[in-house]
């Protein structure tokens, strides 16, 4: 009888632990956000991708030198391995405003790739040493 008693206390508690409106998270058959979104993404043509970024871009009214300067940054993101760019969304998202607008003009003032990639690396450092610390 105490055991029963246990385990229904033991479950009581850790079901108040989780949230109602986080609950999905904890049920087996929920999928993720991202994955969905991910897999909505993957499954356009690459027209039908820049279809739906130029139609991003015209409702946001972005200037022509913005569009030029964007389609660049994409392609350039585009070209890297597939675990450089997990690591650039981690970081880019730990990043603030500005530190994201010194990342950029660094960036584009670097004359080599080798320059570009070591500007990267100290933020890759800085910013995945600081998640992996908090977790």
């Amino acid at each position: 009888m105490a055991a029963k008693k246990l385990v229904l206390a033991f479950c009581a508690i850790s079901f108040l632990q989780t949230s109602f409106a986080g609950f999905e998270r904890f049920w087996i058959f929920s999928k993720d956000a991202n994955t969905s979104a991910n897999e909505s993404w993957e499954s356009l043509s690459e027209d039908e991708q820049r279809a739906l970024i130029k139609r991003y871009q015209n409702l946001k009214e972005i200037p022509e030198a913005q569009i030029i300067a964007l389609q660049q940054r994409m392609d350039w993101f585009n070209q890297l391995p597939e675990p450089e760019k997990q690591k650039m969304r981690e970081v880019w998202q730990q990043m603030s405003s500005s530190e994201r607008n010194e990342m950029r003009n660094k960036i584009q003032k670097a004359t080599s790739t080798e320059q570009k990639a070591e500007i990267r690396e100290v933020y890759f450092q800085k910013y995945l040493q600081v998640s992996t610390a908090i977790q």
